[in-house]
C-alpha cells in the first residue's frame, strides 16, 4: 500500500472555482459562505486565496479578504481570513492549519501590516491572532471571537474596521 500524497497548498486559479463551492458547502453545511466567496470573487475584493490539494482534489480553500480601517483621518489597508474550509472528511488533519500559515506568509511577504478574523480563539491563538490586538479597532463583528493578528511592526491606527460590501448580502 503506498503512502497517502501530501497535501498542497497553491494559489487559487480559474477551473477551481466548482470544486472550492463543493468544500465551502459541505464544511458550511450550507450554501452561505459559497455564496459570499462568489461575491467577493466578483466585486475584486480577494487580496489572496488558497486552496490545499489532496492529491487533484480540493480539500480546503481560505479566502483573504481586502478590509480598510477607517479613521477620521485616513483609510489603511487590512486583509481578514474569512473564510477557512476544510472537507469533512479531512479536518483534524492539519489542513487549515497549513492554508492559514501559508497565507500568513505571502500576507507578510507582500507587505500587508494586519490581518482580522472572526472565530474560535482556541483555534485562531495557535496562529497569534488574539483579541486583545483587535480591541482597538471598532467593527459590526467586536466582542471576544473578533481577533487581529498584525504583520509587521508598525500596524495602522485604531479606527472601524470595514468589511467588503460582500459581508452585508445575503
Amino acid at each position: 500500500m503506498s503512502a497517502a500524497a501530501p497535501i498542497v497548498v497553491r494559489p487559487e486559479r480559474s477551473g477551481d472555482e466548482m470544486d472550492v463551492r463543493r468544500v465551502l458547502d459541505a464544511a458550511f453545511a450550507g450554501p452561505e459562505e459559497g455564496e459570499l466567496v462568489e461575491r467577493l470573487r466578483v466585486h475584486g475584493d480577494l487580496v489572496l486565496s488558497l486552496v490545499a490539494l489532496d492529491g487533484e482534489k480540493v480539500a480546503g480553500y481560505v479566502a483573504w479578504p481586502r478590509l480598510w480601517i477607517e479613521t477620521p483621518r485616513d483609510e489603511y489597508k487590512a486583509v481578514a481570513l474569512a473564510p477557512l474550509a476544510v472537507a469533512p472528511s479531512r479536518q483534524r488533519d492539519g489542513i487549515g492549519s497549513a492554508l492559514v500559515r501559508e497565507g500568513l506568509a505571502q500576507l507578510r511577504a507582500f507587505g500587508e501590516s494586519i490581518v482580522f478574523v472572526l472565530g474560535d480563539p482556541a483555534y485562531y491563538r495557535r496562529f497569534g491572532f488574539s483579541a486583545e490586538a483587535a480591541s482597538g479597532y471598532g467593527s459590526t463583528y467586536s466582542g471576544a471571537h473578533f481577533m487581529a493578528l498584525t504583520l509587521n511592526a508598525s500596524p495602522p491606527p485604531h479606527g472601524r474596521v470595514r468589511y467588503p460590501a460582500a459581508f452585508d448580502a445575503g
